[in-house]
């Protein structure tokens, strides 16, 4: 499977995990101008935005946030936004960073970050589901 495919797979796989949780999801599609998120999820009048990396070689690296991604992030959490996250994939298992650690990171010169790093500055999905429940005040059990 191409890095492409297997992107849009996993893709497709996180919006089908968040719409079990509850949230309209929409993937956005290419196009000749790229798009600087993979989804829009909302839940609870809040707004998500995510973008989508399969990290099929253990590591992420930093050089893949492009520089759209990262305006489009800021300026979606500059309006008064919940903030832009990464979503990243590593054998399966579902991490989300949010975007202003990973800019931190890379300004850092941080190049890439291990699956380690991302359970230390990010949330594995179930928990950040938990964290959205418990800003609502609904109960913390799983959907799914």
């Amino acid at each position: 499977m191409s890095n492409k495919s297997a992107g849009t797979a996993f893709e497709q796989e996180f919006a089908k995990k968040l719409a079990g949780y509850g949230f309209w999801v929409h993937r956005m599609q290419d196009n000749q101008n790229g798009q600087p998120f993979d989804l829009i999820a909302a839940k609870n009048k809040r707004t998500y935005v995510f973008d989508c990396k399969d990290c099929q070689s253990g590591e992420f690296r930093l050089s893949r946030i492009e520089e759209n991604q990262e305006q489009a992030m800021k300026l979606w959490s500059d309006t008064g936004n919940w903030e832009g996250m990464f979503v990243l994939q590593f054998s399966g298992r579902i991490y989300l960073m949010p975007y202003h650690m990973l800019i931190a990171l890379k300004k850092s010169g941080t190049k890439s970050i291990a699956e380690m790093d991302v359970i230390r500055y990010g949330k594995h999905l179930e928990a950040w589901v938990d964290l959205q429940r418990r800003i609502d005040g609904e109960d913390a059990g799983t959907d799914q």
